[in-house]
Order: C-alpha cells, then structure tokens, then sequence
C-alpha cells in the first residue's frame, strides 16, 4: 500500500531529475526521448479514480519543479552580488515554482484528455492497428498540449523560454534544421510525440509477451520512426545548402572575463584597468591585422556613452579615425540622467558616426524591477543591484555596416534577447545581415547558466537563417553559423569557432577570438521569420478545443436525464 502511494510521485520526481539532465552542466541528451516514461505512468496508470484531472497537476507540479530546481541552479550565484545566499535560493524556489505552472497544466491534461487508456484485449475483433491509433490519437493530443504550453511560458509575462524539449537536440544539427519552419517551441511537439509512442511502444510490448504470447503490428512505432527520417532528410538538404552570393566579414570578439565587482567598484584603479584593456587588445589587434568590426560585450565600459571622458577615450585612444567598425555594448543616458539605457553601439573611426540601439526586452530583476513599491521581495532580492530600473528602447531597426559596397545589417540583440525568437524577427529583413548578441553572464560565474544561454540561443541561426556574432564578458563567446554550427564548414580546421580553454573546454576565461564570416547577399525569409510560432499557437489551440469539449461531454454525461 505504501509503494502504490507513493510511487507516482516517485515517478514524477525521476521524470524531471532526466530532463535536467538533457542540458548543460550534464548534457546527457539521450535521454530527451526517454525522459516522459515515468510522468506518464504515473499520470495514466495511478489508481486515482476521482479527480485526475488534480491529481495529475498535482503530479505536473512536482516533476517540474524537480526539473527546473536541478537546471536552473545556476539562479544562485546571484548571492555573491547580492550579499545573502538567501537572495540566491529565493529566486531559484520562486522561479521554478512559477515555470511548474506549465508542467502542471500539461499534468492535468495527460491524466484526463490525453490519457491513453489500454482496451481490453477483443479475441473476436481482426482489426490489428486499434491500438496504434489510439496510441497515435494520444500522442498527438498530448504532443499539441505540450507544444502550445512551452510557447506560452515564452511569452507570458515577458516570457523565460529557456530549455524546451528541442535545445536539448543542440548537438544533432541535422534533426533540429525544420526549426525554420516550426520553431524551436515545434520541436515541443515532436519530441512529446515521439516520446508518448516510444513509452506506448514498450507498454505494448510487455503486455503482447506476457497476454498474448505474440507480437502485432506497431504502426505508431512506425510513424514515429518515419517522422525522425523525415527530419534527417531535411536536415541533410539544408545543411550542405551553400548560398550563391556571400561576402565575408573580418570580426574579433573581446571577452575580458571581468567580475561585475571590479566593473562598478568604487576603487579607481580597477576601473582603469578595464578601461585600459580593452584599449590594449583591440589595438594591438587591428594595427597588426585588417579587421572589419570589432565585438565588445555588454556594458563594457564602466562609464556612459555621453559621458565627455567616454567620448574622448573612443576617439583618442580606441578609434583613433581607423578604418574598422567597433560595436559594444554601452550604457547611456539622458543629459538629466533620469532615464538610463542599455544599448548595442556602433561606430566607426570617430564616436560622430555612432548608431545606437536601445534595448527593447528588458529583463525582470536583472534590468528593472516589477512592482518595486508593491512587492517588496523583489527590492531584498535584487534592491542593492537595481538601484535605478532601465528604461526600454521603442525602435527594431537593423545598425548597418558597409563591405565592399554592401551594405549588411546588423540585427542588434542585447543579453536574453538572443533566447526571445518573436523579438530577433522584428528586425529581419530582405538584405543581408548579422546578428550580433552582446551579453554579461558574469553574475553566474563559471556555472551552467552561460552554456544553457548559448544552446538556447542557437536556434535564431537556424530559425532565421542569419549567422549570430556573440561577445560575451565572460562566456560562451563565439560564431554560429546559419546551420546552427560552431564550426566553419568551409575549411578543414576542427576546432569550435569559440572562446574556450583548449584542454578543459571551459569558457570561462580571457581572451579573443577570430573568424571570417559569410554572409549570404540574398538570405531567405523562412516560413518562421515570415509567420513566427503559428504551428506552435495552432497546436496549443488544438489542445484547447480537445480540453473544452472533454469539458462539455463530462458536464451533459453529469445531467440526468428526465
């Protein structure tokens, strides 16, 4: 009697301990295809006869919260700035409370409209694909629910996307290439489809070897197995494709692995040091080689763009009238300093030629501070940090930078933007262009956090079809490729296009890092840059109107009749 209590829970707990396990630090992504069983036994299985519907919520609840504690981890090491490692542990429960919701909601739908519920056994009926469309009936339903679901924690409440079912693929390029027509978040679809097929499948199986004594026909099996093909196939055709028209850019990204303590720190000589760095590397840089632009990451400088002593170390000392484009990441303000904006800077020989973006998707407890008079709990976490909340851009205009009489945009993403893919398509156009992401990682030290943004960010090279420059001050900095890939596909050279320690594969460290990168002259507009996540909201309203009429049949099955 104890283990039939327990053991759903059990269940749910191991389900999202394995997708954890899917990312960085661990990245055991086998396990992506797998990671379901569990959750769905319990949620079909459980002798709960009342109430499913709460009780698999209930059951949702715990696996993602399992899920996100173990993968989100990283959210303490905000206690070293903080002060208190209760800041750290606080926001960590807090935020994976909230991301359960989700889990919660898919909880409630599989262990009602989605259960799959095995018919007993009919010696006198012939028809031997029964089961596999029922099987396929559930998995398809549960599938949809799961796909509208993660696009829906994308985009409420300013959204936190991050670690859906397809990033976990990061390292299978040739299957994740159809994220130009569906999104990442449609990858939510396939992989709960296929892993519902594989968990039916192995069901199947036992019961056929122990009731049966012999094996039917897996026609669920099948499709699934005919949709990975379809995904190779695909991938395949997309990443040998090789545009007709490119031209290269020169670019060298600065990664200066500074501590937000000595950036902002009230002793002078640590601030000029940075300053000063940044100086001496880029110089020695571009007096010794031709280059074409130059990344800094975000907030580089300990200082605003208008402020004089900023403007005169540019022009005296950086730019110097030289014939390269410097873009870093910048904070800059009003002349009465009551607004304060975080920006991707562009300029080239003297700060005259500026072009500025100001960022536009500005992060909760990390740019601002929601409901800072109301809730005071936000002002204990974050309070000491943030002291004066940002003030977002209103503009989606490309930067521009000139090579060879071609003009190529510059799509500017700041920070987390690069993970918001709705946000990155407001900037696409019908010309060439970049993207360049300029970030600070560095409140999460040497943690997973840095590698779970860049796999999280990856997917806009392959959803938009556009290369991606990332300057990060502390890691992963580096070059992604339109295919979604690290590594340049023209050349023979081996080695991943990023900043990172050669033995211990750490990016956690300092220095820069070059590449030539093509530029296609006539990019296409893919079916997501055209219409964004219109599989992922169709999928979610499938799974919508499936719920609402599951509703409607139980309430007229509950009237008695007269």
């Amino acid at each position: 009697m104890t283990l039939s209590r327990h053991w759903p829970w059990l269940a749910a707990i191991l389900s999202g301990t394995l997708l954890a396990f899917c990312y960085p630090p661990f990245t055991a992504d086998g396990l992506i295809w797998i990671w379901q069983g569990p959750l769905l036994a319990a949620l079909w299985f459980s002798k709960r006869d009342k109430k499913r519907g709460l009780y698999g919520a209930w059951l949702g609840l715990v696996s993602g919260f399992s899920f996100f504690a173990i993968s989100l981890s990283w959210l303490t090491e905000i206690s070293h700035v903080a002060g208190t490692i209760l800041a750290g542990i606080a926001a960590l429960v807090a935020l994976s409370l909230y991301l359960s919701l989700y889990f919660a909601a898919f909880g409630a739908f599989a262990a009602t409209v989605g259960r799959w519920i095995i018919p007993e056994p009919d010696k006198n009926k012939k028809d031997l694909f029964d089961l596999s469309f029922g099987v396929l009936k559930v998995a398809f339903l549960n599938g949809a629910a799961w796909c509208g679901l993660e696009w829906l924690r994308g985009v409420l409440f300013t959204g936190f996307g991050w670690n859906t079912l397809g990033v976990a693929l990061t390292d299978h390029l040739l299957l994740v290439q159809f994220a130009d027509v569906i999104g990442i978040t449609g990858y939510g679809f396939i992989m709960m489809f296929c892993g519902v097929i594989a968990f039916c499948t192995l069901v199947r199986l036992g019961l056929e070897i122990k009731d049966r004594k012999r094996l039917r026909p897996h026609a669920d099996f099948a499709v699934g197995v005919g949709l990975i093909i379809l995904l190779f196939l695909y991938g395949m055709s997309k990443v040998t494709y090789a545009p007709e028209e490119s031209i290269d850019v020169r670019a060298r990204v600065m990664q200066l692995n500074i501590p937000l303590e000595d950036k902002w720190s009230e002793d002078i000589k640590l601030r000029q040091k940075i300053i000063f760095d940044y100086r001496d590397l880029t110089r020695t840089f571009v007096d010794t080689s031709p280059h074409d632009l130059i990344l800094w990451p975000e907030t580089a400088l300990p200082g605003h763009f208008n402020f004089p002593w900023v403007q005169e170390y540019f022009n005296e000392h950086v730019l110097k009238g030289d014939n390269f484009y410097l873009l870093t990441g910048l904070e800059d303000s009003t002349l009465q300093g009551d607004e304060i904006y975080n920006t991707i800077t562009l300029m080239k020989g003297t700060t005259e030629t500026y072009q500025m973006h100001k960022k536009v998707h500005l992060v909760p407890i990390g740019e601002y501070l929601p409901f800072r008079e109301t809730f005071p709990i936000f002002v204990w976490i974050a309070g000491g940090i943030i002291e004066n909340d940002f003030t977002p851009g209103t503009v989606f205009e490309p930067l521009v930078i000139e090579k060879e009489g071609h003009e190529i945009d510059i799509v500017p993403v700041i920070c987390f933007e690069d993970s918001v893919p709705r946000h990155v398509r407001k900037f696409l156009r019908q010309k060439p262009q970049i993207m360049v992401n300029v970030t600070n990682d560095g409140w999460f030290r040497d943690s997973a956090q840095p590698r779970q943004h860049f796999n999280n960010a990856l997917f806009r090279c392959i959803e938009f079809r556009r290369p991606m420059i990332r300057a990060a001050n502390t890691g992963v900095s580096g070059f992604i490729d339109e295919r979604g890939s690290v590594y340049d596909r023209r050349s023979n050279d081996k080695f991943a296009r990023i900043l990172q320690d050669e033995e211990t594969g750490s990016t956690y460290i300092r220095g820069s890092i070059p590449a030539d990168v093509e530029v296609n002259l006539n990019p296409p507009m893919t079916f997501y840059a055209r219409y964004g996540d219109v599989f992922s909201i169709v999928m979610g309203v499938v799974a919508l109107l499936a719920a609402a009429l599951a509703i409607f049949n139980t309430s007229r099955s509950q009237i008695p009749d007269r």
